[in-house]
């Protein structure tokens, strides 16, 4: 899925690939806090490996923090040009991880 997201970004901005100095996409509770699933959508998409790429992995707005993180990196002059998003899908495991409300 960030293939397609990935490749409709690149082309719907017209950023060389190269010029992508960062990447962090929020995740909750996949498999190696989903490094692999970015990092996949990152070469299928074209974006070399010479990017940085990172991933968020939090109960409740991975994808909002990783906005944040890329927002401040440009903010502060880190870099000049990041993606951010998030591929959470907190309902396949919220069963397993569901907490009461009032807990006593």
């Amino acid at each position: 899925m960030l293939e397609a997201v990935f490749r409709g970004l690149l082309e719907r901005t017209k950023v060389d690939p190269k010029l992508i100095e960062d990447i962090c996409i929020g995740n909750v509770l996949q498999v190696g806090a989903g490094a692999l699933t970015t990092r996949m959508g990152q070469f299928l998409a074209g974006i070399p490996e010479t990017t940085s790429m990172s991933v968020i992995n939090r109960f409740c707005s991975s994808g909002l923090e990783s906005n944040s993180i890329i927002a401040a990196k440009i903010r502060s002059g880190i870099i000049d040009i990041g993606i951010a998003g998030g591929v959470e899908q907190m309902t396949m495991f919220a069963d397993n991880f569901a907490m009461p409300v009032n807990p006593t």
